[in-house]
C-alpha cells in the first residue's frame, strides 16, 4: 500500500471520528479533510471536482428550497394541529397518528425539517395534554428515519445510491416502500404498547379549556406560499416518476428533477416578499458538508483502497443472502454511531467494485444497504439528523433524556423494523424480486 492510499485512509478515518464526536461542526471537519488530501497531494485541486456527485448535490439543493417554502408558510404546523384536532387531542391516538405523519412526510421532505416543526408542536401539546413528550418525540424521529427509507428522496443515502447506480423514484418505491410501510407499522405498535400505561394515566389530567384555544388555522403564515410549496413538491415527485420512463429519450437527471420545480417557482414568483431571500435561509452548511464529504470518500476510490477491499471479499459476495444480510445489519449498527452519509458513499463504491463478482443483480445489495443505513440510526441520539434535532430540542427545554433512555425506548421498535426489513430482503432474493 503506497503513501497516498495510507493518507486517504487516515484522513477518512479522522473525519469519521471527529464527525461522530460532534464537538466541531461537521461542515468544517469535512472541509478540513479535503484540504489535507490536497496538501498531501492525494488530490490536485482539479481532481477534487471529479469525485463530487453533483447530481445528488443538485437534488438536495432543490428540495431544500421546496421544503423551506412550505416551512415558512406554516403548512407543517397547520397540518399537525389539524390532525391532532381530528383525533380529539387524545394522547394515545396522537402516539399513533403523529409518528404515522412523520413516516409519511419523511418520504418527501427532509427529516431535519420534519422534526424542526414536530418537536415544538409535540412539546406544546404535551404541556396542554399533560403527557411526557420524550416517547412521542423519539417515536416521531424513529418513524421519520423508517419512512425516509421508502423513497429515493426520503433520505440522503437513498439519493446517493440512486444517483450512483441510475436507480429512480419508482425503483425505490417498488422495492423499499412496502418494507418501509410494514416495518413502520411494526415499530409504531411496539412504541404504543411500551408507553400505553403511562399515557392512560395522563389522560385524566387534560385541561379541556386550553384545548378550545387551539385553532389549527392560526398556524398558517401564508396561504399563497402553501400553494407554491405544494406545487413545487408535487412537480418534483412527478418529474422523478416520469424520469424513469423517459430517461432513454430525455437526459433528465435526478438533480434536474430536484431543481427545476423550485427554480420555476422562483423565476415566476421570486419577487414575492417572503421569497426574495429564501436562498439565504436554506441549509447551505449541509450542502457544503456533502460536497466536501464526496471528495473525502472519493479519495479511497482514487487510491484504489475500495477496489482492493472489494477484491478481497469477492468470493464472499457470491452468496447473495450472506452479503445482503451483512450490508443491512452492518449498516444498521454502524449508522447508530457514524453518519450514514459517508457510509452510503463508501458502500456505493464497494458495490460498484463487487459487480464483476456477482451472479445476481446488484440491486438487492442497494436495497439492503439503504434500509440498514436509514433505519439503524434510530438506536442512538446521534444516529440520524432527526434524532439530533429531537434530542437537542428536549435538552433545551431542560428535559434530560440521556443515551440510556433513548436506547431503552428506541431499541425494541428499531430491532423489530430491521427484522421485518431483513425478512423482506431474504424473500426478495429467494423470489428474485429485486
Amino acid at each position: 500500500m503506497d503513501f497516498y492510499a495510507i493518507a486517504s485512509i487516515v484522513i477518512f478515518a479522522g473525519v469519521y471520528i471527529f464527525i461522530a464526536l460532534e464537538k466541531i461542526p461537521k461542515m468544517y471537519i469535512a472541509i478540513s479533510g479535503v484540504i489535507l488530501l490536497v496538501f498531501f497531494r492525494v488530490y490536485t485541486p482539479e481532481d477534487v471536482l471529479q469525485y463530487i456527485d453533483w447530481d445528488t448535490i443538485g437534488f438536495l439543493f432543490g428540495t431544500f428550497i421546496t421544503v423551506k417554502i412550505l416551512e415558512i408558510s406554516g403548512f407543517f404546523n397547520y397540518l399537525s394541529l389539524k390532525i391532532a384536532k381530528k383525533v380529539n387531542y387524545d394522547p394515545l391516538k396522537i402516539l399513533i397518528v403523529f409518528p404515522v405523519l412523520s413516516w409519511f412526510l419523511s418520504s418527501f421532505v427532509s427529516s431535519i425539517t420534519l422534526l424542526v416543526f414536530m418537536a415544538p408542536l409535540t412539546y406544546g401539546l404535551s404541556k396542554v395534554l399533560k403527557f411526557d413528550p420524550v416517547p412521542f418525540l423519539i417515536a416521531e424521529a424513529c418513524l421519520a428515519n423508517i419512512g425516509g427509507a421508502g423513497t429515493l428522496m426520503g433520505d440522503p443515502p437513498n439519493v446517493i445510491l440512486g444517483s450512483k447506480f441510475g436507480l429512480g423514484f419508482t425503483d425505490f418505491f417498488i422495492h423499499n416502500y412496502i418494507l418501509s410501510l410494514i416495518s413502520g407499522a411494526g415499530a409504531i405498535l411496539i412504541f404504543y404498547h411500551m408507553n400505553k400505561g403511562n399515557i392512560l394515566k395522563a389522560k385524566s389530567r387534560i385541561n379541556k379549556e386550553e384545548l378550545a384555544c387551539l385553532v389549527p388555522e392560526d398556524a398558517i403564515e401564508d396561504r399563497y406560499l402553501i400553494k407554491l410549496g405544494i406545487i413545487s413538491l408535487s412537480f418534483t415527485v412527478v418529474l422523478l416518476i416520469l424520469r424513469d420512463f423517459i430517461k432513454k429519450y430525455l437526459p433528465l437527471s435526478i438533480g434536474l428533477c430536484g431543481v427545476i420545480p423550485p427554480f420555476a417557482v422562483l423565476s415566476f414568483r421570486g419577487s414575492y416578499p417572503k421569497l426574495k431571500n429564501i436562498l439565504k435561509e436554506i441549509d447551505i452548511e449541509t450542502i457544503i458538508f456533502f460536497i466536501s464529504l464526496f471528495a473525502v470518500v472519493g479519495a479511497l476510490e482514487k487510491t484504489l483502497v475500495i477496489k482492493k477491499m472489494a477484491y478481497k471479499i469477492g468470493k464472499f459476495s457470491s452468496n447473495g443472502i450472506e452479503i445482503s444480510s451483512l450490508l443491512l445489519w452492518l449498516g444498521a449498527f454502524s449508522s447508530a454511531f457514524i453518519d450514514n452519509v459517508p457510509e452510503a458513499m463508501s458502500i456505493g463504491y464497494l458495490i460498484k467494485h463487487l459487480l464483476p463478482h456477482l451472479s445476481y443483480s446488484f440491486t438487492i445489495l442497494v436495497w439492503a444497504s439503504s434500509l440498514g443505513l436509514d433505519i439503524g440510526g434510530n438506536f442512538t441520539p446521534i444516529g440520524a439528523s432527526a434524532n439530533v434535532v429531537a434530542y437537542c430540542f428536549l435538552e433545551n427545554q431542560d428535559i434530560k433524556i440521556g443515551w440510556g433512555r433513548w436506547f431503552k425506548l428506541s431499541f425494541l421498535p428499531t430491532i423489530v423494523a430491521l427484522l421485518i426489513c431483513w425478512i423482506g430482503i431474504l424473500l426478495k432474493f429467494i423470489t428474485g424480486f429485486y
